[in-house]
Formats: C-alpha cells, sequence, structure tokens
C-alpha cells in the first residue's frame, strides 16, 4: 500500500489538536485523561484509510508527549516516555483494525444491534488495552507515574482511550464512512444527537469540576492561612526578641558570657529554628589589641573573604565582632567574627544603624552550616542613651540568625496542615537566592501548575518577602472526592453507549429505508418497464403502423396507404374535381439487379424516390407500389400541367445515378389515368394507369402514355397469354418446343456445340418466338417450371442423338432464379444419371447478373454444378456490369460475345476493340470464346481475324428441330464419335 505523506501530516496535526486539550482532562485523583478522543481517531483512521497511515499517528502521539512533558517538567529517564507511548499508542491502532477486522469484518455498515454491541462493548475495550498495558507500568518505572497509583492510572488511560473511540466512532463514520451514500444518509442523526450529549456532558462536567474545584481552594484557602499566619507570627516574635535585647543592651549592657546566656537561653526556647542569639560591640580600631587580648583570649578578630573563608580581619577604623553568642557551643567557629567584614551584612547594619530597627540580611549561608540551608540573619544597632547634646553613641549590633527550613519546618509541626507545600521567597535577594526555604525551583512561575495555590507578599525586617503554597498530591489525596471522576466517566460511559443506541437506531432506520427504497424502486422499475413496454408496445404499433403505410425502403406512402388518401382526394373532389393517376415504371431495372445485384438495386431505388419529389407540386402523392414501381396523384386543371411533369419525369432519368462507383442510367415507362373519365375509385385508376404504363413499354419505353380504353383489350390478351402458358406447362406440354442452333468452328467448318432454343407453338396465335412469351413467364414466376422442361427435353433429345452416334454439347439458357433455388442442383443431377450424360455434354448459358451473388452458397451451387459435369457460359458478355473479379471467382468456361459487338463488324473501331479485348482476356483467363449474331461472310472473317473460330448465326444456321439439326450435323460429316 503506497505512503501518502499528505494525509500522514494531516492525521499527525489532527491527533495533536485533539490529544494536547485532552490532558486537561485529567481529574484527580488520576493522573491520567479519562477521555481521550484521539486514540478514536487514530483508530477509524486506519480503519477508513488503511494501515499506512499509521505514521501519522506515532507523529501525532510523539506531539501530544512533548505537550505533556512540557507541562509536568518531565526529567531524566522521563524522556523515554516521548517514545514509549507513540509506540504504543501505533500499536495499539494496528491492533484495534486488525481486531475489527477479524470479528465484525470492514467495511462494515453496523446498520444491526449484534456488531454495534459487539464492537463497542467488547472489541474497541479490548484493543484499548494495549496503550495502558505498555505505557503505564513502563512510566511508573521511569517516575513519570507514582508507583503507588499504576493501577488506578492503567485503568484510567484504558477508560480514557475507550471513551475515546466510542465517542470517535459514530462521529467519523458519519462524516467520513463508506460507501458515502449509506452514511451520509444517517449522519444527520448520527452527529447532531452526538455534538448535542457530548456537550451536554461537558458542560456538566464542567459545572461539577467548578464545584470541586471551588470547593477545594475554599478549604485550601482557609488552611493555607492558617499557614500564613502561623509563620508570620512565629517571624514577628523573632522581631520582638530583637526589640527586648535591644533595650536591655541600651540600659544595662551585659558584661559576661554568663549572663548573657541566661539572658537569652529562654528567648531561645521559645524560638526552635534559631540559631544564635550575639552580641557584636563596636571596637575601635584601637582598642583592637586590648579586646583581642582580653576578650578573645589573644585570638585575633576574624573576618571573612569574598570566598566565604574566615582569616583575620585586616585593620579597620572599626569592628564589630561577636563576643556574646548564645548557645555557645553551636556557634564557636562564629566567636571573634567581625560582622562588618561581609558587604551583604554590613549593608544591613548600617540600614539598621540609620533606622534604629531590626533589618534583615538577604539570604546568606552561616559560618558554622554544614547542610545546605539557607539562613536569614537579623541586626539590630543598639545605641547608648542621648547625652545633654542628644547624640548617641553606638554600643553594638544585636545579631540573630535563623535557618529558614527549620523556621517553617517548626511552624508546620504546630496545629495546621503539614501537607501543604510552603515556599519562603526573597522577593529583593539577589539572583539564585530568592527561595528562602520550600522545594526547588518553586520561586519559578510554573511551579503552582494546576493545583489550588495561595500567594502573599509583606515586609519583614525592611525585607520584601512572598510567602507560596501549594497543595501537594498528598492533601489533595486527602481532601478530594471521587464525585468528579465518577460524574465525569458516568457521562462519558452514557455518551459512548449513546453513540452506539445511535448507530443502531439509524442502522435500523437506513435499513428499513434501503429496504422501502429498494421496494420503491423495484415498483417504479417495474411501472418504468412497464411504460418502457407500453411505449414500445405503442412505438412498435406506430412502427408497424407506418410500415404498414409506407415503403420500408424508400420511406414513401405505400400500395395501401396511397389508395387511402387517393380514396380521399377523390372523395373531396367529388365530380367536379380533375386528379390524375401517373404510373412510373423503371425500364431495365432488372437487368441492374441481375447484373450488379440487389443492393446496388436498393440504392438505385432510393435514390431515384428522391428525386422523383423535386419536380412534384405541394399537392401531389408519390408512392411506391413496390419493385421498381412509383404512382403520383396529382390534382391539374390543364392537362398541359401533366405534360410538364412528364417531361421533367422522363428528364429526371437522362441524369446519372452513382451508385458504389457504378454510373448507372435508366429510363421510365410513365401511363397516365384522369379522374373522373377513367375510373371513379383509387383501384381503376390505378389499373388503367399500369395498362397505359404498359403502353409507353411496347411503344419503345422511356415516354408517356394515356389510358384509352382499347388498352383494355392488350391487358385482358396478356392475362390470356399468361393462363395459356401456364396451360401447356402443365397440361399440353407438346405446344413447346426446342430449337437447336449450331456452334460451327469456323476454321474447320465442324459444329462442335449447339444452343437450345425454346418455341411455342400456341393453338391460337401459333408459331411464338422466345421474346414474346419469356418476359411473360418471368413476370408471372412460370419461369422456372419452364426452365425445367427446357433442361429435361434437352437432356432427351441429346440422349436420342447419341443413340444415332452423335455426341454434341447442348447450352441451356437459365435464369438467376433457377440458380437461386436449392432444388436445381440435384434436378440436374438426376436428369444427367437418366439420360447417361458424359462430362462436358451440358453447358448451362447465364447472363452477367447471375454472378452479382457472390454469397458462399451461390458459389456452392456453381462449383456443384461443374462437379457434376457441367460448363458454365456467359451469355451476352459486355452488355451488363460483371467485373474480371467476378469471371475470375465463378467456374465459366466459355464467353459469349453479344450480337450487338458483332451487328457493326467490320467497321466499327469501338466494337472491334471490345471483342479483341474480350478474346484476350478469355485467352489469357483459359476460357472459350463463342461469338453470337454472325449474319454475314465479312462479320465472320473479321471475326476469324481477330483471333475467334467458334461462331454462331444466322451466317451458319437458323435454329432449328432435334431431328433436323442431326441431319444438319451429318451433313456437314460431323465425326460420329470424336471421343
Amino acid at each position: 500500500m503506497p505512503v501518502r505523506l499528505p494525509a500522514i501530516l494531516r492525521l499527525a496535526v489532527v491527533y495533536a489538536l485533539i490529544g494536547i486539550p485532552s490532558l486537561y482532562s485529567a481529574i484527580p485523583p488520576g493522573y491520567t485523561a479519562p477521555v481521550f478522543p484521539a486514540a478514536g481517531l487514530a483508530l477509524m483512521s486506519l480503519l477508513l484509510w488503511g494501515r499506512s497511515l499509521w505514521p501519522g499517528v506515532l507523529l501525532g502521539s510523539l506531539l501530544v508527549q512533548v505537550a505533556a512533558a512540557w507541562q509536568t517538567g518531565v526529567q531524566g529517564w522521563g524522556f523515554l516516555s516521548l517514545l514509549i507511548v507513540p509506540v504504543a499508542a501505533t500499536l495499539q491502532a494496528l491492533a484495534g483494525r486488525w481486531l475489527i477486522t477479524r470479528t465484525i469484518g470492514w467495511p462494515n455498515r453496523l446498520d444491526n444491534a449484534a456488531s454495534v454491541i459487539r464492537l463497542m462493548l467488547l472489541v474497541i475495550p479490548l484493543s484499548c488495552l494495549a496503550c495502558s498495558g505498555i505505557s503505564v507500568p513502563l512510566l511508573a518505572m521511569l517516575g513519570v507515574l507514582p508507583r503507588t497509583d499504576t493501577l488506578f492510572n492503567a485503568w484510567n488511560w484504558w477508560l480514557g482511550d475507550t471513551f475515546g473511540c466510542l465517542i470517535m466512532l459514530p462521529l467519523m463514520l458519519a462524516r467520513f464512512g463508506r460507501p458515502r451514500s449509506e452514511w451520509q444518509a444517517r449522519s444527520r442523526a448520527l452527529l447532531w444527537p452526538m455534538l448535542l450529549t457530548a456537550l451536554t456532558m461537558a458542560s456538566l462536567s464542567v459545572l461539577i469540576h467548578h464545584w470541586e474545584a471551588l470547593r477545594v481552594q475554599s478549604q485550601f484557602n482557609r488552611d493555607a492561612n492558617q499557614i500564613e499566619l502561623a509563620l508570620r507570627k512565629r517571624l514577628e516574635m523573632q522581631l520582638d526578641v530583637m526589640l527586648a535585647l535591644k533595650q536591655l543592651q541600651s540600659s544595662a549592657p551585659v558584661s559576661s558570657t554568663e549572663q548573657w546566656a541566661e539572658l537569652t537561653s529562654p528567648w531561645l526556647g521559645r524560638l526552635p529554628g534559631t540559631q544564635s542569639l550575639g552580641w557584636s560591640p563596636l571596637v575601635n580600631d584601637a582598642e583592637r589589641k586590648a579586646f583581642e587580648r582580653d576578650v578573645l583570649g589573644g585570638r585575633a578578630i576574624q573576618a571573612r573573604d569574598p570566598a566565604g573563608n574566615i582569616q583575620p580581619s585586616p585593620q579597620r577604623p572599626s569592628y564589630l565582632p561577636i563576643r556574646f553568642n548564645e548557645p555557645l557551643q553551636r556557634n564557636l567557629r562564629a566567636q571573634g567574627l567581625d560582622i562588618l567584614s561581609s558587604p551583604i551584612l554590613a549593608s544591613t547594619i548600617r540600614r539598621s544603624m540609620q533606622s534604629g530597627q531590626a533589618e534583615a540580611s538577604p539570604a546568606i549561608r552561616l559560618v558554622q552550616e554544614v547542610g545546605k540551608q539557607k539562613a536569614i540573619a537579623l541586626y539590630q544597632a543598639v545605641y547608648a542613651p542621648a547625652d545633654a547634646m542628644q547624640h548617641q553613641v553606638l554600643r553594638g549590633v544585636i545579631s540573630s540568625l535563623f535557618r529558614m527550613d527549620d523556621i517553617v519546618q517548626t511552624t508546620l509541626q504546630l496545629d495546621v496542615r503539614h501537607d501543604i507545600e510552603v515556599c519562603l521567597i526573597d522577593i529583593d535577594g539577589m539572583p539564585g537566592f530568592h527561595r528562602l526555604s520550600g522545594p526547588q525551583n518553586c520561586g519559578k512561575g510554573g511551579w503552582f501548575g494546576q493545583r489550588p495555590h495561595l500567594e502573599s507578599r509583606f515586609v519583614f525586617a525592611g525585607r520584601n518577602w512572598a510567602l507560596r503554597l501549594r497543595a501537594s498530591e498528598e492533601y489533595l489525596d486527602g481532601l478530594r472526592s471521587w464525585l468528579e471522576w465518577i460524574t465525569f466517566v458516568v457521562g462519558l460511559a452514557m455518551t459512548g453507549l449513546f453513540g452506539g443506541f445511535l448507530l443502531i437506531v439509524t442502522g435500523y432506520t437506513r435499513r428499513m429505508e434501503g429496504e422501502v427504497q429498494q421496494r420503491t424502486a423495484e415498483l417504479a422499475d417495474a411501472n418504468q418497464q412497464l411504460q418502457v413496454q407500453l411505449d414500445a408496445t405503442r412505438k412498435a404499433e406506430a412502427n408497424v403502423s407506418y410500415l404498414a403505410l409506407h415503403d420500408s425502403l424508400t420511406g414513401l406512402p405505400n400500395r395501401p396507404c396511397w389508395l387511402s388518401m387517393t380514396r380521399r382526394e377523390l372523395d373531396a373532389a367529388g365530380q367536379q374535381g380533375q386528379l390524375a393517376v401517373l404510373f412510373l415504371d423503371m425500364d431495365e431495372f432488372k437487368t441492374v439487379n441481375d447484373s450488379l445485384g440487389h443492393p446496388v438495386g436498393d440504392q438505385l431505388l432510393v435514390s431515384i424516390a428522391r428525386r422523383l419529389q423535386q419536380p412534384l407540386p405541394p399537392e401531389a402523392m408519390l408512392a411506391r407500389l413496390g419493385g421498381d414501381e412509383f404512382v403520383i396523384l396529382m390534382p391539374y386543371t390543364h392537362q398541359s400541367q401533366l405534360e410538364a411533369l412528364g417531361s421533367a419525369l422522363l428528364a429526371l432519368f437522362d441524369q446519372a445515378v452513382l451508385v458504389d462507383a457504378h454510373e448507372l442510367r435508366c429510363t421510365v415507362s410513365i401511363g397516365v389515368a384522369l379522374y373522373p373519365q377513367d375510373g371513379q375509385d383509387p383501384d381503376t385508376l390505378l389499373r388503367h394507369a399500369d395498362m397505359a404504363m404498359y403502353a409507353a413499354k411496347e411503344a419503345g419505353r422511356d415516354t408517356l402514355r394515356y389510358y384509352t380504353p382499347e388498352m383494355n383489350v392488350l391487358v385482358l390478351e396478356r392475362l390470356t397469354l399468361e393462363r395459356d402458358l401456364r396451360r401447356a406447362l402443365q397440361d399440353e406440354p407438346g405446344q413447346l418446343v426446342l430449337y437447336y442452333q449450331p456452334q460451327i468452328d469456323a476454321v474447320s467448318g465442324q459444329c462442335i456445340g449447339c444452343e437450345a432454343l425454346v418455341r411455342w407453338l400456341h393453338p391460337v396465335r401459333g408459331f411464338m418466338p422466345p421474346g414474346e412469351f419469356i418476359p411473360l413467364a418471368e413476370r408471372s414466376g412460370l419461369i422456372v417450371e419452364l426452365g425445367r422442361w427446357v433442361l429435361a427435353q434437352a437432356c432427351a433429345e441429346q440422349a436420342s442423338w447419341r443413340a444415332h452416334g452423335l455426341q454434341l454439347p447442348v447450352s441451356v439458357n437459365i435464369s438467376p432464379v433457377q440458380l437461386e433455388r436449392s432444388d436445381l442442383q440435384p434436378y440436374v443431377q438426376g436428369l444427367m444419371q437418366r439420360y447417361g450424360l458424359k462430362d462436358g455434354a451440358l453447358e448451362l448459358e447465364l447472363t452477367e447478373g447471375a454472378l452479382m451473388h457472390e454469397e458462399s452458397h451461390h458459389l456452392d451451387v456453381f462449383h456443384a454444378l461443374v462437379a457434376l459435369g457441367c460448363r458454365f457460359a456467359l451469355d451476352d458478355f459486355g452488355t451488363g456490369y460483371s467485373s474480371l473479379s467476378r469471371l475470375r471467382r465463378f467456374p465459366i468456361s466459355r464467353l459469349k460475345i453479344d450480337r450487338s459487338f458483332v451487328r457493326t463488324l467490320p467497321g466499327t473501331t469501338d466494337d472491334e476493340a471490345v471483342v479483341r479485348a474480350t478474346l484476350s482476356m478469355a485467352r489469357d483467363m483459359g476460357m472459350d470464346v463463342v461469338a453470337e449474331g454472325v449474319e454475314t461472310q465479312a462479320q465472320s472473317e473479321r471475326l476469324l481475324a481477330l483471333g475467334c473460330r467458334v461462331m454462331q448465326g444466322f451466317h451458319f444456321a437458323r435454329p432449328m428441330p432435334a431431328a433436323q439439326l442431326l441431319e444438319y450435323v451429318q451433313s456437314l460429316q460431323q465425326p460420329v464419335d470424336p471421343h
């Protein structure tokens, strides 16, 4: 998992911002915070964003411990807590994440009571044992926490982390829980009640804490005031002794050590802590030797150097050597010491001389001191009674030295609280000598901390002193009750449990809402699906309705739609209106379909339909009836309008249409029927317009014809002819006969094959060539049945020739429609087996349109027929749209040059070029070539000169019956069996 430094730093900062204020929630008698939300922040951060954020927990906890160390004044080995607690907090967060993942799984929606209760009452409390179990024992060993309270602090620490996790759990899930949609829906119900509850509990805790602090502070103030009064009374007694000794020494000075001891011993007994009460007479330099001899027993007056060492005093104008000093045995080292030798003491003495009052020195270290106590010297200048001139003469100085710690301790042994820490400060003292008595650093600003305290200032013997009193831990332990701690802990527990309750309630509510939403969504989805189905049904109905009334290819109205619209127009026009029905049929469109394929034909129809709409007036209605047939209904007032529209429509077809790189040109035949004279209903008008269109085709196509009554006769004749052809195929096949046109090798003059051509001996019309009934067969669908008859008859007559010793291949024309039928191959196979035809005996002739279908099944039909021994010839080559690629793919054996290219030979360069190219291409592709329509010797010679040997046409022979063909071939001395 990648380390995300910005996220780690953010976590560390937020951890510190939450954790440091939590340190102040510690409530005595505990030293640890009973609520630590930072622990919850650490656990939830690792749960929500991954365990790779653990460095953020470590760094944030380190910042908190630095603040805690600064607050508590940790020293020495205690600084190891800066490392111990962060490591323990990090391990606790990682362990908690692992435990939660293993026990309840994560992510978890926490939307059921079992998961919430197991998480909040088991998993979180268990995981929070890690930090307290590691940190508290080690901190107690280092002295950071008192060992006597180790168990309680561990318990308090565990509670703080547990409550912190319980409180932060719902808050962080409400704000950052995943999936976000789930927790965002629950956030309002979680955040505000939790915040309100936390605020209420915090306010109650603050209020109780304030009341408790007031109670403790009030009691402390009373106890501290007693200590202050006792201490100040003790110091005033010290001044009273000085005043009493001053009066005695002024009026009746003591002259012996015994008298001084007798005088001071009562006071020394009543003033414990007093180091000495002494008398230092004034000795002039002239009196020094006598004083040293008579009083000091020959010892020199002593002086203290700046380093504090004792040595004989240098010569001075005057001295104040200590003569009397009780108790004597304890102060022998100070005997004979000139108290003026110390600059600090000399300054104090001079102040007393000037004021006449007792003056206190700064803190000093006594000559006779063997410990580390600081002492205070009181000096009282004593003057002789004033003479007549009111001059006062200094007799000496009374000194009183006392150790401050002893004074304080003896004072605290009185009827006052001895568990209050006392600090006595000399405000006027030199740096480093402010503290007169009390713990180390008690004179600094942070010594009071968060404990109850009291500070008072007063003047003692000319110096400004401060008395600082602070409640000790023992004092607080004995004074404080458990009310505040219990109230705070109970409030935290209630807040945490309330958070769990909110999780359960919001989870249940959200689950219910989810189920309701799911059901609603399912209903909505069902409704939507129903609506979609209804819309689809309506759309399908509309589409079906549209398709029922419109052509799917061109989008034009179809026949039913046009008939319906025409019927309405006829009703609206009545007998006075004039309407024209124009029936349009594209000429030779079937050739495009057969040559280039139906997709190209469809695109041509779309383009033509789009063009047809251009010249039409807005009131005209154009429709496609099917195939290549279109119909127009148009109101008119003068026939010249119809003539102009017809000319425009014919002109449209003169323009080439470009489809898939094919430049196509086609014409149109138009038939017109007029309302009301040519018909009173749409069907009649459409039928008459159709008749007129056929008349236009018979007139040469690409023209327009109006309906006349005589056209009904022609239509009736076509219907009769179709009926007769059907009867001839089904009932009287003797009406049909095959004629054969020989195919001659112009070099040898031999007949190498023939083409079968069907003729119809109509019982009324007589002999009919194919051009008169083949188009009718194709339109009526009889072409398949006719083609099967031709194939069967050709095979039968070829077998008859073989019986007469003639083996002559026969070419039979087949329609592309026959190739589309799946029964062609088995039908041909049956004929060849029945009549015993050999390979190459049957040649199937196709137009170029048959090659336009390149589907795999179409090619399979070709190859299957070739496998039977059939050959394929491409008829009318050069008149369609075949390509070299198609010739290469299809198994074509022979090309037949169309008669239109042969007719102009010799003499037409373009047609000759086509013939020459065809012959060259056929040679290169291994194909034979037959030239059709050879009618003159000149044509034959030119074809032979171009390299075309096989020819077919009237120049050699006209089509003839089978028996006549046998005679014809025999007359050419055809070999009986060339194979």
